[in-house]
């Protein structure tokens, strides 16, 4: 189940709000501070595990060159299909 964050734009509290599939269309989205109905999502930040091994293969980034551009790629290492 996706956990979103959002910020209220009235007050600013920021809450945490899991949503399912099967109550999307019926979820109330309302400030659990003052019960505003004007919210935002955030961008939240991701945490992840690779193991317990930590001297295994890190994460790395691809550069190219994309036109005038520089893209990057973030190449997670784990196993594949």
């Amino acid at each position: 189940m996706p956990i979103y964050e959002f910020r209220c734009l009235q007050c600013g509290n920021i809450q945490e709000i899991i949503v399912t599939r099967s109550d999307s269309d019926a979820l109330e989205m309302k400030c659990n501070s003052c019960e505003g109905k004007d919210l935002e999502r955030l961008l939240s930040a991701a945490s992840y595990s690779m193991g317990a091994d930590r001297s295994g293969p890190k994460p790395s980034v691809s550069t190219k060159t994309c036109g005038e551009n520089t893209c990057g790629t973030l190449n997670i290492p784990g196993p594949t299909r």
